[in-house]
């Protein structure tokens, strides 16, 4: 990855921070969905939903605007880069709307001009803590979840449930963790950042010391840690939840450290065929009545501002501590976490 340094200084200074002031002009969403139907369709690469959650968005989206279909490509953040860029080489626009969890693919896209400006005005209707991830405007925060431990309901008491993320390298753990690869996941990355900050870098070598699984995805932990195969695992607190929900052995706790939080943002790429579908999508996204009761439904955070969570799940104004890494960080130190990572487990 390429990455243009000196744009940095142009990001804000994390996910958190105050937010920029929001001045979006007020849409004709009947005019855009007319101009969007002409144009049929758009593709969406996305990384933080599963496929099913996935699949319903774009169903979802095309039921409230009919005429105008979502071709859904549902991939890990590194697996959907690496795609996106051998489009980008060979001169195929084939994804129209970018949704990833790894703040560093954006920064890279934007500093090759490689999306398109765009600051919808279902922005205005977010939570003013998700405002601030691009002062240009090029990206913005769709969805976000956070990292937790989650274990086996079946096989660890939750008396016995680990509640920091030092428990991780518990003897009593050996072999019985599971984590996802910084280098195939961009939630893995941010969490391996934050780790690094708590624990400095040789905490990666204990983890492998202490025989941790790895997986590709950290939507892996959760199916994993359901089947028996791992106990405990840091995963998206939202999907076990709702895994939990659905009468599954899954558990989630906060340690005590915090949660990570991870921030997906989406943008529209510049070389896009579908400019009017593609802004009738990301102004769904970002700020619809539909978005937000999917992200309750399926037990996630809902962006909106004053938008309570599923029962039981943790919303922006509920975690605390909270960690977060900033974008810079994310591009400065997702290389580094995965230059350690391969040196503690070989792989």
């Amino acid at each position: 990855m390429q990455l243009r340094r000196r744009e940095f200084g142009l990001l804000a200074a994390g996910a958190l921070a105050a937010p920029y002031v929001v001045r979006a002009q007020p849409i004709n969403l009947a005019a855009l969905h007319e101009a969007a139907r002409k144009e049929g369709e758009l593709t969406w690469y996305t990384v933080p939903q599963t496929s099913e959650v996935a699949e319903k968005m774009g169903r979802t989206f095309s039921t409230r605007y009919p005429g105008v279909k979502v071709n859904v490509v549902r991939t890990t953040a590194q697996v959907a880069f690496q795609r996106l860029n051998q489009d980008l080489k060979a001169g195929t626009p084939n994804c129209d709307v970018f949704t990833s969890t790894d703040l560093a693919h954006y920064v890279d896209l934007k500093g090759r001009n490689l999306l398109l400006k765009y600051l919808p005005a279902a922005v205005a209707r977010q939570d003013k803590r998700v405002q601030n991830m691009d002062p240009d405007a090029y990206f913005h925060a769709s969805s976000c979840f956070m990292m937790g431990l989650i274990y086996n309901t079946q096989k660890v008491q939750a008396a016995a449930a680990p509640k920091s993320w030092n428990d991780l390298l518990d003897a009593k753990w050996s072999g019985a963790a599971l984590v996802a690869h910084p280098a195939y996941s961009g939630a893995a990355g941010a969490w391996c950042i934050e780790m690094r900050k708590l624990f400095g870098e040789g905490w990666f070598a204990k983890l492998a010391a202490a025989k941790a699984h790895v997986s590709r995805s950290t939507i892996d932990a959760v199916t994993t840690v359901i089947s028996g195969e791992a106990s405990i695992s840091a995963g998206p607190m939202s999907l076990a939840a709702r895994s939990a929900s659905r009468g599954n052995p899954v558990a989630t706790l906060a340690p005590k450290e915090g949660p990570v939080l991870i921030l997906s943002p989406s943008a529209i790429m510049a070389n896009t065929r579908r400019p009017n579908a593609s802004r009738l999508f990301m102004e769904w996204l970002l700020g619809s009545e539909d978005t937000e009761r999917i992200s309750v439904e399926e037990f996630s955070v809902p962006l909106r501002a004053n938008a309570k969570p599923a029962p039981g799940v943790l919303g922006l104004s509920d975690a605390s501590p909270l960690l977060a890494p900033t974008p810079p960080q994310m591009v400065a130190q997702i290389p580094k976490v995965i230059e350690l990572w391969r040196d503690a487990f070989g792989v």
